[in-house]
């Protein structure tokens, strides 16, 4: 009876702490990697191997409303990050701009800061009016900042130098290397009082403004609506604290205090003259800056959806991949250089057949779901120097600059196999061939394509699922 007891308890004590850890484990904050820019001041940073800045604090506050916990792996750049991020190392950046080229490998979230970008010069006397106002003026921009792919797009004439940092183009500008330099307001003001450049003024404003969000991977889309939930919640007391804690902005301007002597000596007719002009300045100055910000919002939705529109151009709506417009040009741009400089180019064609594409009876035909399914298969398969388009509507071309056709084959292969290996039926049923084609001296892009297409043909014939090199 003794035994019966004491192993009656043992039972419940065994139940009660299972459920105990049970109720831990459903608790548990999701485990997220992500990647930082460690120099950028003061938007996010490194110090003592731990992440502070602004980001960190944001990236605190969304951990919380979203029960994720964040795990830092660490870069020595923010190019780094960006590679890390591609290649599926951590899971997302906290804090960059959306751009035509990232948004090629990461999903964004909504803004959860934003912050303006300034022009610096070395005299106070001259302003720009946005970067329509800098004419033959040298412009210094860090290579790897938003605001570099943004002037090599859209302000092609501008005179561009590309800096490693925003402290080196500091200090090419205080020895007169360059005339201009352009960057976030919060990072550059906080290198100009680190460097302690007086003689350095705010002369403008560059548009567009850094709406800042989290870049994820394409591979975990289910974080995207997760952050922006978060985002959405976070109090505005807390985004304000978070400002005043980071924001020590001081524009520089020369002292010159002769003016001060000079006023003391003034007779209380030309004080008050004074006086009177400088409230007049005030109030014009004001009317000034709110017609400015009119103006620059107004610029930036323009800028917005010229962006937009220059994405549709060139992209197809259904998969998100290059069209064939797009595809064309890049591969005459190929045909072009291999003739130059004879650097090998090979061409993939990626064929298969949506029709009766049914694996139970029933089921709806191929969907654009699919499609797009299928050209997220493709580019995880690729390369970043690969380029992917949509051909036709069963076609998709892939273009691999630099690479000879063995190592082509090998992307190929890597394709076919994760078609075969898809989680998904509609999918790994999918009847496809791929045909390979390396550019070959005197080509066109007619000849290149049309044995890439009988490489096509051959595999066809073969077997679905089949891969071919075109003879040379």
């Amino acid at each position: 009876m003794v035994m019966f007891r004491l192993r009656t308890v043992f039972t419940l004590c065994f139940v009660i702490c299972t459920a105990i850890l049970a109720g831990e484990a459903n608790a548990k904050p999701k485990s997220v990697t992500y990647c930082i820019d460690p120099t950028w001041v003061p938007y996010e940073m490194l110090r003592n191997d731990k992440h502070v800045g602004i980001s960190a604090d944001y990236l605190k506050l969304i951990g919380e409303l979203a029960n994720l916990d964040f795990k830092l792996v660490k870069t020595d750049s923010f190019r780094q990050s960006l590679e890390y991020v591609q290649t599926g190392r951590c899971m997302l950046i906290s804090m960059l701009n959306s751009s035509a080229h990232r948004n090629v490998y990461l999903d964004f979230t909504v803004p959860y800061f934003q912050s303006p970008n300034v022009l610096i010069a070395r005299d106070a006397k001259v302003m720009y009016q946005g970067l329509e106002g800098l004419n033959s003026q040298l412009v210094g921009v860090a290579k790897d900042s938003f605001l570099a792919e943004y002037l090599a797009r859209y302000y092609p004439q501008l005179s561009i130098q590309l800096v490693e940092s925003e402290a080196e183009g500091l200090r090419l500008l205080s020895h007169g290397d360059i005339d201009v330099f352009a960057g976030a307001l919060l990072s550059v003001n906080s290198e100009l009082n680190k460097m302690n450049m007086q003689e350095m003024a705010i002369v403008g404003y560059a548009e567009p403004y850094n709406s800042l969000r989290m870049g994820v991977n394409k591979a975990f889309p289910e974080l995207i609506e997760t952050i922006n939930d978060a985002i959405r919640r976070l109090p505005e007391a807390a985004r304000v604290d978070i400002y005043k804690r980071w924001s020590n902005v001081k524009r520089q301007y020369h002292q010159d205090f002769r003016l001060a002597v000079l006023g003391i000596a003034c007779v209380a007719v030309i004080l008050a003259t004074l006086f009177w002009r400088r409230n007049i300045i005030r109030k014009y100055g004001r009317e000034l800056r709110l017609k400015q910000e009119e103006m620059e919002n107004l610029q930036s939705v323009l800028l917005e959806k010229n962006r937009m529109l220059e994405f549709l151009s060139s992209h197809d709506s259904a998969t998100n991949l290059y069209n064939r417009n797009f595809m064309l040009h890049r591969a005459e741009d190929e045909v072009s250089r291999f003739n130059r400089f004879h650097t090998a180019a090979t061409l993939i064609l990626f064929d298969f057949s949506t029709q009766n594409v049914r694996p139970n009876p029933g089921d709806k035909p191929f969907s654009e779901e699919g499609m797009r399914e299928l050209a997220r298969v493709c580019l995880r398969s690729m390369r970043e120097v690969d380029i992917a388009g949509r051909w036709s509507a069963e076609q998709i071309i892939i273009l691999c600059p630099q690479t000879p056709i063995a190592a082509s084959k090998i992307l190929a292969e890597r394709l076919k196999d994760a078609i075969e290996t898809h989680p998904r039926d509609d999918i790994r049923l999918l009847p496809f061939s791929i045909g390979l084609a390396a550019l070959q001296e005197g080509e066109t892009f007619a000849d290149w394509y049309e044995r890439a297409s009988q490489a096509l043909y051959l595999a066809r014939r073969h077997h679905s699922g089949k891969v071919m090199i075109a003879e040379t």
